[in-house]
């Protein structure tokens, strides 16, 4: 088998691990994973055998494969597939499962092997994006929940609904003042949970409703916020880079300027002439 493959492994999530692959002739032996696998096929098609037959997940389609459940994968054509794929631990999915629906699934929740979802292929394709542009932990971990959230409602065999009570307004007010007052942390997600009483999912869900965005980019929009003060004020952007939260002042340009719509430095040239950006 040739290809190429690169790993990732997101240990501020729980060590999950991400790979992203080429397999020009992919030959895989009967195997199983102690993790769920969701990928999504990104060029050609994959072809692999699962619960007593062959399924073809083609470019766009998600596949999947349940914990310990043995699998094998061989050529689907003469082109082979490219693919990027996570492993969500069982007690991730699980959990998820329960934020979601307001109860914990009896048991292990089973996938499709091949889902035919052009959002599910979009919210896998932002996780892996958010990692490799070095996204903050609570954006990585939203499109995770996202992603998984999603998957389990729309194609879980097992029915996963989504439960109607709504996070109080208190709670969600504190979750605000939080992000507000320690803007410049890395707090996770689910540190922000934790800190005013609700699940990830429910906080996203609710913050999302309220403030017309969800937590992570309430943040950002914070964090560049006071980077225009800070601009305004003479810091020089790197400085206000690390002031803000940012992790470098790459960070700080690329959400200021899709934000404010020019980089930090002319922003700070035209405010110190006085002039109107």
């Amino acid at each position: 088998m040739d290809g190429t493959a690169r790993v990732r492994i997101a240990r501020d999530l729980g060590g999950l691990e991400l790979i992203e692959a080429v397999h020009h002739r992919p030959n895989f032996p009967r195997h199983s994973h102690p993790t769920y696998a969701i990928g999504v096929v990104r060029a050609g098609a994959n072809r692999f055998r699962y619960r007593g037959a062959f399924h073809t997940a083609p470019a766009g389609t998600l596949c999947t494969v349940t914990p310990d459940e043995a699998h094998s994968v061989e050529p689907a054509g003469a082109h082979g597939f490219a693919y990027w794929c996570l492993y969500p631990s069982r007690e991730l999915v699980t959990g998820t499962a329960e934020a979601v629906g307001g109860k914990r699934p009896s048991g292990t929740l089973v996938l499709p092997p091949v889902i035919e979802d052009a959002q599910a292929a979009g919210l896998l394709c932002a996780v892996f994006e958010a990692e490799a542009a070095t996204a903050p932990r609570m954006a990585r971990e939203t499109r995770l929940l996202a992603l998984l959230s999603h998957v389990l409602v729309r194609h879980a065999t097992a029915s996963v609904v989504v439960h109607g009570k709504p996070a109080s307004a208190s709670a969600l007010a504190r979750a605000h003042d939080v992000l507000a007052a320690c803007s410049s942390e890395n707090l996770s997600l689910g540190q922000l949970a934790a800190m005013v009483g609700l699940d990830p999912f429910n906080l996203v869900r609710g913050f999302t409703r309220a403030y017309g965005l969800p937590p992570h980019a309430w943040l950002i929009q914070e964090r560049v916020r006071r980077a225009q003060s800070w601009l305004r004020a003479g810091l020089a952007p790197a400085a206000v880079a690390a002031e803000v939260g940012f992790a470098d002042q790459s960070h700080l340009c690329r959400h200021f300027k899709r934000i404010v719509g020019v980089t930090p430095g002319l922003y700070q040239r035209a405010a110190s002439t006085r002039d109107t950006v």
